[in-house]
This record gives structure tokens, sequence and C-alpha cells, in this order.
């Protein structure tokens, strides 16, 4: 066994999520070697428990099968970051992990985004909720497929709608098609506060929430009443959305919550026109 043969073996291990391997993304720090027992050393940027995991398990394959009699895999990853605005505080403590997707804009696909994250999530295998809390301007529920479906009141609670294996609450579901809501700030965040404390949600492993567009009331609101895990922010390639996609950033650092990245969305369009 040869520092060489171990090096063309990793060069098998693909990185979760993309087409390139670990050594080619220069993640392997270390190659020891003692006769037919390898252990190798990586840094990788992702805190994810399940791509360590999957590291592991894929290099362990790849260098047995390279004739490895023992493999020993040790992976250093990024602490998980954490906010800090909700001081602690979580009205609803049936949710484990709470995304929110929020733009500077509208009209840039943030309910799409957050349909399409919510089935992914649900796909594999995680209990997933999704909260409209665009109060505005409610879509999920036509995105969803259950435009016109009501949800059932249980008691003074409400039970979400299930639609694609995921659970689902909405203004949109709660009011007659095509009526404007005209409310002000104070009333919308009590919607908030309530969608999160007065529905019948499961136990789930990630609420996503679909925020309405800017940097106001409804964001603050949410960051100071649950644990926010991380902030997605959805914008499209003009200079205006990404203007407006750069203040919904700079929302996610004053509020200290974790930046998941940043979803460029029509990014292949071309307009006919020009």
């Amino acid at each position: 066994m040869t520092k060489e043969i171990v090096e063309s073996a990793l060069s098998k291990v693909i990185y979760p999520g993309f087409q390139k391997d670990i050594a080619s993304f220069g993640f392997v720090d270390k190659i020891e070697i003692d006769g037919a027992d390898v252990n190798v050393e990586i840094t990788i940027t992702s805190s994810a428990d399940e791509v360590s995991e999957e590291l592991k398990k894929n290099i362990d394959l790849e260098v047995s099968k390279a004739g490895a009699e023992k493999v020993t895999v040790k992976v250093n990853k990024p602490a998980v970051p954490r906010e800090t605005s909700s001081h602690g505080k979580n009205i609803a403590p049936v949710v484990k992990n709470f995304v929110m997707v929020s733009s500077g804009k509208g009209g840039v696909g943030k309910s799409t985004t957050s349909v399409n994250l919510a089935i992914a999530l649900a796909m594999q295998g995680k209990k997933v909720g999704l909260l409209d809390a665009d109060i505005y301007g409610p879509n999920i529920p036509r995105m969803l497929g259950v435009e016109g479906q009501r949800p059932e009141v249980v008691g003074n609670k409400v039970r979400p709608i299930q639609a694609y294996g995921i659970e689902m609450i909405s203004m949109g579901s709660l009011m007659n098609d095509g009526e404007a809501l005209i409310w002000r700030g104070s009333l919308i965040i009590k919607a908030i506060q309530q969608f999160l404390t007065d529905i019948l949600w499961s136990e789930l492993d990630v609420l996503v929430i679909d925020m309405p567009p800017g940097t106001g009331d409804a964001q603050l609101t949410l960051a100071q009443s649950v644990p926010v895990t991380a902030g997605v922010t959805v914008t499209t390639p003009q200079t205006v959305a990404l203007d407006d996609a750069e203040r919904s950033l700079s929302m996610f650092k004053k509020l200290n919550i974790p930046i998941a990245g940043i979803v460029e969305n029509m990014s292949g369009f071309i307009c006919p026109e020009t």
C-alpha cells in the first residue's frame, strides 16, 4: 500500500451534491500508512452530519477496494452557526429547525423556492412543514394544488393542510379567493405568531417559512419568536433584484441568523427582445 494508491482511491470519492472528488477540491489533509492500515484526514466546508458520514463510508469503501485492511477516517468540519436574536425563545417547540426564505423584493420566485425546498426535504425522509407568512400575497396553496381547500378547525386551533408529504398553512387557505387584506403591521405580527402557536403542527424536523418581501415587521417578529436555523435569500440576475438581495442578507446578519445561501432564480432566462 502506497500513498499514490490511496490518493488514486480518494480521487474516486465524490463530494456529496457535486460532481467533483474530494482530492480535486483539496479537502485531503493527511494520509498515513502503516502496512495495510490507512489513516485519512480531510477538512470539509459543510457542517452537516450526513455529509461527513457519507464521506466516511465512501472513503472506507474506495480505500478498502484499493487493498487496505483497516481504514480510519477523520473529518474536520466547521461548527454549526447558531442564531442569537431569539435569546432562547421558541414559541413553537414542536419544530426542531426553522428555515426562513426571504427576498428583498417581490416577484423573484421566493414562494416557488420555498415549495421546492420543503418538498425536497420531505423526499429525504424529513418531517416538514411549510408556513406561508406572505400575508398580503399568499400563493402557496395554488402552487401545491390545494387552492379552495380549507384547513380543519380543532377546538381553538387549526390543523394544517397535507400536500405532497408536507404540512402547510397559509392565509390564502383561510380567506376567500381574491380577497385583499388591508392590515397594519401590528396585525401582521399577531398573525405570524398565531401561525406558530395556534396551528397543530406535528413534531417537525424542519419548518420552511415563506416570508413576505422586504425587511420589516414580519421578519423581525419571526427572528425574535423562534430560533431561526438558517436564512435563504432568493433573487434574480437583474441589478435591482441583486441590490435588494444584498439588503436581505444584511438583515440576516443584523438579526444574527446563519445564512445558508442565495438562490438565483431564472438565471438561465434570456429576454428574447435583447
